[in-house]
């Protein structure tokens, strides 16, 4: 993620913001969220099974599982630090711009939470730095990738998912939900 596109998440949140699209959470809507996120990646997983045991044509279907398992896990992370999106055209962009703008750019909350985790470990602190910068790029850059894939695979014509993206989405989201579940508790 370079950072142009890191400059221009934090203009649009900050836009947001002025605009009153981004509110206080209501209370519980963190567990909500989280369950919700579970929930959905328990499907992803089921259907992956299907698709792999029974030829069951599901590959959509996982990369839509799994995506709504990470947006919901990225609403319970906003929710965690106090923020909402109000808005019910574009939430999938603005939530992902404002993944970007609160836990990379701002406060860098994901690298914090790599750094209290892996802090035993590791001994140069210059090499965890570099580790985490790049793992929260990282987790940012997946939700970014699952959401286009699941918008190309749902609605574009003549575009089928094979079983390679599936399996990549399924990953993804998983690494996403466990991260966000210690981040959230």
């Amino acid at each position: 993620m370079d950072e142009k596109k890191l400059a221009e998440s934090s203009k649009i949140i900050r836009q947001a913001i002025s605009e009153g699209i981004i509110i206080k959470p209501k209370p519980n809507v963190k567990s909500f969220f989280i369950k919700k996120a579970f929930d959905s990646i328990a499907v992803a997983k089921r259907l992956l099974s299907l698709a792999k045991e029974e030829s069951l044509p599901a590959e959509m279907w996982v990369i839509n599982a799994s995506y709504y398992s990470m947006f919901f896990a990225a609403t319970a992370l906003l929710a965690e630090y106090g923020h909402k999106i109000d808005s019910e055209t574009g939430i999938h962009k603005l939530t992902y711009h404002a993944l970007v703008h609160y836990f990379v750019n701002e406060d860098k909350k994901i690298e914090k939470h790599f750094i209290e985790e892996y802090k035993d470990a590791v001994k140069e602190a210059e090499e965890l730095l570099q580790l985490c910068e790049s793992k929260a790029k990282t987790l940012v850059s997946d939700f970014g990738y699952e959401m286009s894939k699941r918008k190309e695979f749902t609605y574009d014509l003549g575009k089928i998912a094979e079983m390679r993206k599936a399996e990549t989405s399924f990953e993804r989201a998983r690494n996403f939900v466990q991260i966000a579940e210690k981040m959230v508790k």
